[in-house]
């Protein structure tokens, strides 16, 4: 039951982007990415993980610029912007400049090209690897690790079946 109070905002944020992932597009699934996304930005801050705190502000970025239609050339630019910005404020922090931040890196690589292009492709790398890097933060200590390994699992599991599926 600890669990559950401890964690409840990142299964919140987990739980409503699932909910979104297999509706139309419009109103509803753009309250449960907002929502689903918020809450996972208040888990990782809530928690310290510096990490997907940044990875999804820039989601939540990539979620309302989709919401509003910008042109292409402007989403990918704001794109690059926000995770060049990301990526050096991570990495001020020597705890991450380790050999598996790579996969964090690959991961919301993935991700941003995946919101940026509208690629299954992109989810599912991003998925894979968010996963991954995620069950090594999980292993090192970080309990947050595991709620994002879940929902990195299932993102890019759901990523994977589009692709097979064609």
């Amino acid at each position: 039951m600890n669990t559950l109070k401890e964690h409840w905002i990142g299964m919140f944020g987990l739980i409503a982007l699932c909910a979104g992932i297999p509706l139309e597009a419009g109103a509803m699934q753009n309250a449960c990415n907002i929502a689903g996304v918020f809450g996972l930005i208040a888990y990782a801050k809530v928690k310290n993980n510096a990490f997907f705190f940044y990875l999804e502000l820039v989601v939540m970025l990539s979620t309302l610029l989709k919401i509003f239609a910008v042109s292409p050339i402007i989403l990918i630019t704001a794109l690059i912007i926000a995770t060049s910005l990301a990526l050096l404020k991570i990495f001020q922090d020597p705890a991450y400049r380790v050999w598996d931040t790579a996969f964090g890196l690959i991961g919301l690589s993935g991700l941003v090209y995946g919101y940026a292009a509208l690629s299954n492709y992109g989810y599912a790398v991003g998925g894979v690897a968010s996963a991954i890097y995620s069950i090594i933060g999980f292993r090192k200590g970080l309990k947050s690790g595991f709620i994002f390994a879940i929902l990195n699992l299932i993102y890019g599991g759901i990523a994977i079946f589009m692709i097979v599926k064609g």
